[in-house]
C-alpha cells in the first residue's frame, strides 16, 4: 500500500490528488495560482500549503504517511527554478520523497505511457519530445519574446492590427469591425484598448473572439499557427527515426477546430510522418503526476522509504 499525492501547479488553479494505492481510491482539491512568476514566492507558497494541508486533513494523514509527491510546476524551465520549488516544498514541510517536472512532462504522462511529443499551447506554448532518456524543447521561453501561436502571442498580434486598423494601416477585414461593435461598442478605441489589454491574461483573452471568427484574418491566422506547429511536430519528430511515437496537443489553442484539422491534415498527409498517434488530451494534468509517481515506486520496488529527492 502507498500514499501517493499529485500537485499540478498552474497559472490559473493547482490540483492536488491524493492516491490510496490500496483501495485505489482519489481524492481531489483545489486552490489559487502557484506560478512563483506570476504571484511570487510568498503567494506561492501560502496557496501550495493551503491544499497540501487540506486534502491532507480530510484524509486524516500527516506529511510522513505519504510515500511519494510529485509535483508539475508551471514556470519550471531552469535549474534555478527547480530550486525555488524545492525551497518552496522544504519550507511547507516536504523535505523528501518529491519529484519535480516541468507542467508539460505531467501532461504527456496524463495521456500517454510510451515515448513521444507535446504540444501545448494555450496562454503560452511550449513543446518537448521524450525518447527513452532523450528530452528535447522547443519554446516556452517567454511571453514576450517566444510562446508562437499561444493565446497571448495571437490577442497581440490581433491588437496591434486592430491599431492599425483604426489607423488606416491595415487591410480591411470584417473581424476588426464585428470586434468594435461586440466589444468596444461606443467608447473611443483607443482609449478602451490600453485600458482593457494591460497583461498576460486579459491580452491573451481576446483570442477565443478571434479563433470563432468567421473571416479571412482568421482564417490565415489559423493557417500560420498550424504550419508553425507542424514544423515543431517535425523538427522533434525527427528523433524518433520515423518510429511509432503519441503527439498530444494540449491546450485551448492547438485543439482549437481550425487549428487542430489543419495540423492533423498536414501531419496525415506527410509519409514519414505516418506512425504518429495523435491524442487530444482531455485528462487533468495532476493525473500525469499520479502515473509519474507510480512508476517511480514501481522502479523502487517495495522499500518506499529510501526514495530520495528527486530535484
Amino acid at each position: 500500500m502507498a500514499y501517493i499525492i499529485g500537485i499540478d501547479g498552474g497559472g490559473t488553479k493547482t490540483s492536488f490528488c491524493l492516491l490510496n494505492t490500496a483501495e485505489n481510491r482519489k481524492h481531489y482539491l483545489k486552490t489559487g495560482e502557484t506560478n512563483f512568476k506570476n504571484i511570487g514566492i510568498e503567494k506561492t507558497k501560502e496557496n501550495m500549503e493551503a491544499g497540501l494541508q487540506e486534502i491532507l486533513k480530510q484524509e486524516k494523514l500527516e506529511i510522513k504517511d505519504i510515500d511519494c509527491f510529485v509535483l508539475g510546476a508551471a514556470g519550471c524551465d531552469t535549474e534555478k527554478d527547480y530550486e525555488i520549488f524545492k525551497e518552496i516544498l522544504k519550507d511547507i514541510g516536504i523535505k523528501d520523497r518529491v519529484f519535480i517536472y516541468n507542467d508539460a512532462k505531467v501532461a504527456f504522462k496524463a495521456c500517454s505511457a510510451k515515448d513521444g511529443i507535446i504540444i501545448i499551447s494555450g496562454t503560452g506554448s511550449i513543446s518537448f519530445s521524450y525518447n527513452q532518456n532523450r528530452e528535447n524543447r522547443l519554446g516556452g521561453w517567454g511571453a514576450e519574446i517566444s510562446d508562437i501561436g499561444s493565446g497571448y502571442w495571437i490577442g497581440r498580434k490581433f491588437l496591434k492590427d486592430l491599431l492599425l486598423y483604426l489607423e488606416n494601416l491595415y487591410p480591411k477585414d470584417a473581424i476588426f469591425q464585428e470586434f468594435i461593435e461586440k466589444y468596444i461598442k461606443d467608447s473611443d478605441p483607443f482609449e478602451y484598448i490600453q485600458e482593457n489589454f494591460t497583461d498576460v491574461k486579459s491580452i491573451a483573452s481576446v483570442t477565443k473572439f478571434v479563433l470563432t471568427a468567421e473571416s479571412e484574418y482568421a482564417d490565415k491566422l489559423a493557417l500560420r499557427i498550424s504550419d508553425f506547429f507542424y514544423t515543431v511536430t517535425e523538427k522533434l519528430y525527427a528523433d524518433f527515426n520515423s518510429e511509432k511515437a503519441d503527439l498530444v496537443l494540449s491546450g485551448s489553442v492547438i485543439k482549437n477546430k481550425k487549428i487542430y484539422g489543419l495540423l492533423e491534415e498536414k501531419i496525415q498527409h506527410t509519409d514519414k510522418m505516418k506512425n504518429i498517434n495523435i491524442i487530444l488530451n482531455d485528462k487533468e494534468a495532476v493525473e500525469g503526476c499520479l502515473n509519474l509517481a507510480l512508476e517511480i515506486l514501481d522502479s523502487k520496488g517495495e522499500n518506499y522509504e529510501n526514495l530520495s529527492a528527486g530535484f
